[in-house]
């Protein structure tokens, strides 16, 4: 899969932040999207932030839908150099994001990406950097702390709350019932109730907490006694 070269990596935290708010005046944040023939699910893994240079994992998978059927899976493994700086995560993330959609054989109509969409006037998060780079409907996706959640959320499956995070109109999502919510924002090409009904679509009704954490959070070891621990293989930098 082929992808937007929209700028160096090679950036100073002041030079990223002038990027950043110019590419923000490319993202779209409205509209519908189509269901999909193909969903692209993307996951990332931070080694030790203190460590330097940080190792990052990006997984990206294909499934089909609506069968959900798992059509293709790579992984990529990037050392990062830029600093941990508040809003502008997707400089240190993203590619190793853009390592793994090269070695796709697929090109999916939607990505399903963890992170944020648009998170301010002149900001985008790590989900809405990949729509752009991608230039395909993207959807951004990330927990909710227990003391953030709305009041008005109900338990229910499809059960849903718009609130404004740091300058951000996203929603607050049940995708299952008794689970954990998730923060659902638009990150590019789709609107936010779009955003929703998609992931709402996206997501089985029926399955179980275990199997949404999974599907949900793939890189994340639920399963794992011990945090997923990430090493850095000799030349995998440069792949």
């Amino acid at each position: 899969m082929k992808t937007h070269n929209l700028h160096s990596w090679n950036l100073s935290p002041e030079r990223a932040r002038a990027i950043q708010k110019n590419l923000r005046a490319w993202v779209v944040t409205e509209g519908d999207c189509p269901p999909p023939a193909m969903v692209g699910r993307i996951s990332i893994a931070v080694g030790k932030e203190a460590q330097q240079p940080t190792s990052l994992q990006a997984c990206v998978t294909i499934h089909s839908f609506p069968q959900l059927q798992l059509l293709e899976r790579k992984v990529a493994l990037k050392s990062s150099r830029f600093p941990r700086q508040a809003g502008l995560l997707s400089f240190r993330t993203v590619p190793a994001i853009i390592a793994a959609l090269s070695k796709l054989n697929r090109v999916p109509d939607l990505f399903v990406c963890d992170g944020r969409g648009i998170t301010g006037p002149d900001t985008f998060g790590v989900a809405s950097h990949v729509g752009l780079v991608t230039n395909i409907p993207t959807i951004g996706v990330r927990p909710i702390k227990p003391s953030r959640v709305p009041a008005g959320l109900g338990p229910d499956r499809g059960s849903w709350v718009q609130v404004l995070d740091q300058g951000q109109l996203a929603a607050a999502v049940r995708l299952v019932t008794g689970a954990d919510p998730l923060l659902v924002s638009p990150a590019h090409r789709v609107g936010l109730t779009a955003a929703v009904a998609r992931l709402l679509d996206i997501i089985p009704a029926g399955l179980s907490v275990c199997k949404y954490s999974q599907a949900v959070f793939p890189e994340a070891g639920h399963n794992a006694s011990q945090p997923v621990s990430l090493r850095l293989i000799k030349g995998a930098a440069g792949r």
